[in-house]
């Protein structure tokens, strides 16, 4: 299944928790505002339709990217970073 990272910058405190609570549902955080998700193309549209009625269009951010299995591998992780549950076979 694809992976999708989520980045998001919420203005709003209340607005902030939705989004975090509506991707957390279906992803995983690896950083404070950054998930990773495992969706496939009809659930990605989804959560994005549900974020977007979220969020203040004119003051929040939230950011989809793909993430493939080169950038998985290539990707290190130092200090106490963990590597998420969702990808079951890392190189690093």
């Amino acid at each position: 299944m694809p992976h999708t990272l989520i980045a998001y910058d919420i203005a709003d405190p209340r607005r902030l928790r939705r989004v975090e609570r509506a991707i957390s549902a279906v992803g995983e955080r690896v950083h404070y505002s950054l998930f990773l998700c495992e969706l496939d193309a009809n659930e990605l549209y989804k959560l994005q339709r549900r974020i977007a009625r979220l969020i203040d269009h004119a003051v929040d951010t939230v950011q989809y990217a793909p993430w493939c299995e080169q950038d998985r591998i290539a990707t290190r992780h130092l200090g106490t970073s963990a590597e998420p549950a969702v990808a079951d076979s890392w190189i690093v």
